[in-house]
C-alpha cells in the first residue's frame, strides 16, 4: 500500500515537496551562510533549515501546485524588484491572473498548517484547513474575501531580502480576526483565517476578483526589522 497524497488524498507514492515555494528562499541562498535561514519567534530567535521539505504529495498534485508557482515566482520578482517614489502608500497591479496567483496563496498557507516540522508549529488553520484542502483540490479560488492576503513590502531595500522568517500567528489578532504573519525577503504576507466580515479599508487591499493587486508599501526598515516577531506596525495605518 501507498501513501495518502495530503491534497487529493488518493493512496499514492509521495513526493518530497517543499513546504515553501523554492523561489522564496533565491536571495537568501546568495547569502554567506547559504544553507540556512533566521527563524523568529514570540519565545526566541534561532537559525533553521532552508528549502525545507516534507512527503506531502502524489507527482499530480505536485504538478499542479507548481503551476501556481510558476505564475507567482515571476510576479513576485518583479514586486520585489519595484523601486517606489517616496510618498506612495500602495503599488497598483493590474491583470494579475485571480485564479493562479489566488490558489498561490491558498497553498501558502495551506501547507504551513499541514507541515508537521519545528518552523510552522505557529500556523495551525482546525477546521479551515480542510476548506482550503477542498478549495485547492478544486482549483476553485473562491471570493476576494475567502481567506484573503493582505501583501506589504518594504522598497528601496537589500538588507530584508535576505531574511526568511518562519510564519507566526500574529499577536493580538489585527481587527479583530485570526490571521496569520509569512514574511519572505522584502514582502510580507499577512492572511485573514475568519468567517466575519472583514474591514473595507482591509478587503481593498486583497487580491480582486478583477485582477486588481493594491500591495501596502512600508517606509521604515528599522520598524520592520524591530518587529518581525510582533504585530507589523505599519498595519496600524490601515484603520
Amino acid at each position: 500500500m501507498g501513501d495518502i497524497c495530503l491534497l487529493c488524498l488518493k493512496e499514492s507514492e509521495l513526493r518530497y515537496s517543499h513546504i515553501l515555494p523554492e523561489f522564496f528562499y533565491l536571495k537568501t541562498y546568495e547569502s554567506r551562510d547559504a544553507h540556512r535561514t533566521l527563524e523568529i519567534t514570540h519565545d526566541a530567535e534561532r537559525t533553521i533549515q532552508k528549502g525545507l521539505r516534507e512527503y506531502l504529495f502524489c507527482q499530480e498534485c505536485e504538478t499542479k501546485l507548481s503551476r501556481y508557482e510558476g505564475y507567482a515566482a515571476k510576479l513576485v520578482k518583479d514586486i520585489s524588484n519595484i523601486k517606489s517614489n517616496n510618498g506612495e502608500k500602495y503599488l497598483r497591479l493590474e491583470n494579475i491572473d485571480y485564479l493562479r496567483f489566488k490558489l498561490f496563496q491558498l497553498s501558502i498557507l495551506w501547507r504551513a498548517s499541514i507541515a508537521k516540522g519545528i518552523a510552522f508549529t505557529q500556523v495551525s488553520l482546525g477546521p479551515h484547513e480542510e476548506i482550503i484542502r477542498s478549495m485547492l483540490n478544486d482549483e476553485n479560488p473562491g471570493k476576494s474575501t475567502d481567506y484573503g492576503c493582505l501583501m506589504m513590502m518594504m522598497p528601496n531595500t537589500e538588507v530584508l531580502h535576505q531574511i526568511l522568517v518562519s510564519p507566526v500567528r500574529v499577536i493580538p489578532r489585527p481587527f479583530g480576526h485570526t490571521a496569520y504573519k509569512f514574511m519572505t525577503g522584502n514582502i510580507t504576507w499577512l492572511f485573514f483565517v475568519t468567517s466575519h466580515r472583514i474591514n473595507n479599508q482591509v478587503q481593498e487591499l486583497f487580491l480582486q476578483e478583477t485582477g486588481l493587486l493594491k500591495i501596502y508599501l512600508a517606509s521604515d526598515e528599522k520598524a520592520v526589522l524591530i518587529n518581525l516577531a510582533k504585530d507589523f506596525a505599519p498595519l496600524r495605518d490601515l484603520r
